[in-house]
């Protein structure tokens, strides 16, 4: 097994893993937290196909800062008595048929158009991280690490406050 193909596997693996767990979960901060799995997956096939700009991206923008908005939305939710988030989860077979289909689909009319199933990645990405942010690339990366590492504090502060 190769390098590449084992970089290929461990971001289908987070993409399957994080998506799992939203679809199957009924505690809300575990969703998020497979929803973050799930996006850097994303992050993961994106520097996988060598466009290192769009996964930093991915990373920044949706890990980043779209799950923190997802947190805060969680914090203000309507809850029950007990003080835990009142959300219904309705799982049907016709909901998952249709995403099955859906999903055979897509994959059937984009196989031909990526070249095979593991194409060599290039690289491509750093000359348009270099264009649009120049010499604040590194003060860049750095603030998506901190905002990640903030979301990470807030959820092990919110999980440790249900357990009392």
């Amino acid at each position: 097994m190769t390098l590449q193909v084992l970089a290929f596997a461990l971001a289908a693996l987070l993409m399957l893993g994080g998506a799992a767990v939203v679809a199957l979960t009924k505690d809300l901060m575990r969703l998020v937290v497979g929803l973050g799995v799930f996006l850097l997956g994303v992050a993961g096939l994106f520097l996988y196909y060598g466009h290192a700009f769009l996964a930093t991206a991915q990373v920044f923008v949706y890990v980043g800062g779209v799950l923190v908005l997802v947190v805060f939305a969680v914090m203000v939710v309507h809850r029950a008595s007990g003080g835990r988030p009142i959300v219904a989860s309705r799982h049907d077979i016709g909901a998952a048929a249709v995403a099955f289909g859906v999903s055979g689909m897509l994959v059937m009319s984009l196989r031909g158009s990526v070249g095979g199933w593991l194409p060599a990645p290039g690289a491509s990405g750093a000359s348009i991280a270099e264009e649009l942010l120049g010499g604040h690339l590194v003060a860049f990366e750095s603030l998506g690490v901190l905002l990640l590492v903030a979301l990470v504090a807030v959820l092990v502060i919110i999980g440790s406050g249900e357990r009392r």
